[in-house]
């Protein structure tokens, strides 16, 4: 390798990848040009820009959970990143300017003169254009839409590098990665090695080595051969065409990865949702006689909530109590395991919670507040959170019960058929209440909730809860806020209470538990009296965590046979480590940590790995809000290049 030409590597082309890309673009244009040439090397198996997850090939059934005009991939003034920013269309305004809206208002010039340079090539504006025209701002985009998105802005991060940058695109998978004295080899699956000075591994969700249950699974099919198993997987890659049709499978899971599973085995199996305004969910679902019956279960046993219909893009939540926890531990400058979620930062979250339902059960109807919402929100200040469903019973005559939503069927034992009409009518209840959007009380204390998730995981950044409490009651907020905020757009929970009324969904409830009866999957929970349902087919609708502690993949494997990464650790209150299942990286520089504390020379690791570490690693960057994840491809980018003379 030539002195005087430096290799760089980015090992997974999805957003990040991207981001790095467009990063280092941005960070050499505004630099005078160095002695030393340079070469980046992209790496990426599945589609170049896109990944796996957003291929601009996959079926159009599958949608994006986020909004056209909740996600970008440019920053934007007043970011704080160390480069220049480069502004550029977020994805709702790229749309209006691929179909070629006339009105381009509210669309900064300087992102239309990024999209004019470099327009997408028209194929695009052809392969879409159905979609491209029904597409409003609160819609939300096929994946393979986000895909096309994702795709032209590296295209113009290639454009916009430097000419005396050469890029050269690998589509193979990294399987390992060694030292060679002061360089890195990078080990390709189709043999091809790669030497480098500097290594960004983007690598996204990796799936980690089979548990003690996935292992018994795995035994179980090997004994019979007519079990079949769909794995926990992002449903793109699932094998969702083991599902037989016509017969009943079991399924554990109820967010968004079941929802795509019943979209993949209705939809695109020939199956019609009606709109039909006579029905309760709206519609009415004609089969094709190719979709499964499907048994469903899950931790909580409720399926995820529908967001709801603003019309518009989601309101701030107000979080004044939480807001101001925040700042003054901050004002403290905490370190590692020195926050009690439980004691110190939870009641914040609940009060404001309750506020947020009363203050709007007060603005659409104030007659139900029986005293005075002063009155209410002094109640909410004083008494203690766990007790505020009961003293402020006589206060309204609507109440609310956050309890209710950490554990929706606590307490139940019916029968299936039983359990079935109760959440049907609970669906039911949730569409209603996702229409009135704004104007529900109980939506607006239940986003206040889902809002909370993001200022708490930051706060508690680096270790700084106590590992109790980040077990406890942060937990408890993050699982809340993930079922109520994260949960399926709406027509998603229409299409499945519509399945219900087909006879086509049941549900069995709360932690099941899985065995082999008589040759056959078997699950049974205490919600339904623990009568078993048996199927030959499974399928898991949801996605492991990456887990540093149990790695499958061969290019983390290299990593942890040649010492160069260790877990990131939580501390409990006496000081014990609690290993997580992220790598430790350095904040500043994202480069790993090593097993002995000293910090890797070459190799950095950003997003969705370091989620026990660093917060928001799984969120796409949302418009206006500073995005961490743009702040960390930033601060990677410009330490590569510094740390190899480059700026």
């Amino acid at each position: 390798m030539s002195t005087n030409n430096k290799h760089v590597a980015i090992v997974g082309v999805g957003p990040r990848g991207i981001s790095v890309l467009e990063r280092i673009a941005a960070a050499l244009n505004h630099a005078p040009q160095p002695d030393s040439e340079l070469t980046i090397h992209l790496i990426e198996k599945s589609q170049m820009g896109a990944g796996s997850i957003w291929r601009t090939d996959q079926t159009r059934t599958l949608c994006m959970n986020t909004l056209a005009g909740a996600v970008t991939l440019f920053t934007e003034p007043g970011s704080t990143v160390i480069s220049p920013v480069v502004e550029g269309p977020l994805q709702f305004d790229w749309i209006r300017l691929l179909r070629g809206d006339a009105d381009l208002s509210g669309i900064p010039e300087k992102a239309i003169e990024l999209f004019r340079t470099y327009p997408p090539e028209i194929s695009v504006a052809e392969d879409f254009r159905e979609e491209l025209s029904n597409t409003v701002i609160q819609s939300n985009p096929s994946r393979a839409l986000y895909g096309a998105y994702l795709r032209w802005a590296f295209d113009v991060a290639l454009h916009l590098l430097p000419e005396w940058v050469k890029v050269e695109q690998h589509h193979a998978r990294a399987i390992g990665l060694r030292e060679d004295g002061e360089h890195d080899v990078i080990t390709l699956d189709n043999a091809e090695m790669i030497s480098v000075d500097s290594t960004v591994l983007s690598i996204g969700w990796q799936t980690p080595a089979p548990n003690a249950e996935e292992q018994s699974i795995m035994a179980a099919l090997e004994e019979h051969s007519n079990l079949a198993w769909v794995k926990p997987g992002n449903p793109v890659v699932q094998n969702a065409s083991i599902i037989p049709a016509g017969e009943e499978v079991l399924v554990r899971g109820l967010g968004m990865g079941f929802f795509d599973i019943m979209a993949l085995t209705t939809i695109d199996r020939g199956g019609v949702f009606h709109e039909d305004p006579s029905t309760r969910s709206g519609l009415r679902y004609e089969a094709s006689g190719q979709e499964p019956h499907f048994v469903i279960s899950s931790g909580r046993g409720y399926p995820y909530l529908p967001k709801s219909d603003y019309k518009s893009l989601p309101p701030g939540a107000k979080l004044a109590r939480l807001k101001a926890v925040i700042a003054a531990i901050n004002a403290q400058n905490r370190g590692v395991a020195s926050i009690n979620y439980d004691m110190e930062v939870w009641p914040a979250v609940a009060r404001d919670s309750y506020e947020a339902f009363y203050e709007t059960l007060n603005r659409v109807n104030p007659e139900a507040i029986h005293t005075s919402l002063d009155k209410i929100v002094e109640i909410i200040d004083e008494v203690d959170v766990d007790k505020l469903p009961k003293a402020l019973a006589a206060h309204a005559a609507e109440g609310f019960d956050l309890q209710d939503w950490e554990f929706p069927l606590a307490g139940i034992n019916e029968s299936a058929e039983a359990l079935t009409t109760r959440i049907a009518d609970g669906l039911a209840r949730d569409i209603r209440h996702a229409v009135l959007a704004w104007d529900s009380p109980l939506k607006s204390a239940l986003w206040s909730i889902s809002a909370a998730r993001k200022p708490s995981s930051i706060l508690g950044a680096e270790g700084r809860f106590t590992f109790e409490s980040r077990r406890n009651r942060f937990a408890a907020v993050m699982a809340i806020g993930q079922m109520v905020g994260s949960g399926p757009p709406l027509f998603r929970t229409r299409e499945l209470l519509a399945l219900i009324d087909a006879g086509l969904a049941h549900f069995i409830g709360a932690r099941p538990r899985l065995s082999v009866h008589n040759g056959q999957w078997q699950l049974a929970s205490t919600t339904t009296g623990d009568a078993p349902v048996r199927a030959d087919v499974l399928v898991d609708a949801w996605m492991h965590n990456p887990d540093v502690r149990r790695s499958a993949d061969p290019l983390a494997l290299s990593l942890e046979e040649a010492g160069r990464v260790r877990a990131f650790n939580d501390y409990s209150t006496d000081g014990t480590a609690a290993p997580t299942g992220s790598p430790e990286v350095d904040p500043a520089t994202r480069l790993l940590v090593h097993p002995n504390g000293n910090l890797d020379p070459r190799v950095h690791l950003i997003g969705i790995p370091t989620y026990g570490q660093l917060p928001d690693t799984t969120i796409s960057p949302m418009p206006g809000t500073n995005p961490l994840m743009l702040q960390e491809t930033d601060k990677t980018a410009v330490h590569v290049l510094r740390h190899l003379g480059l700026i």
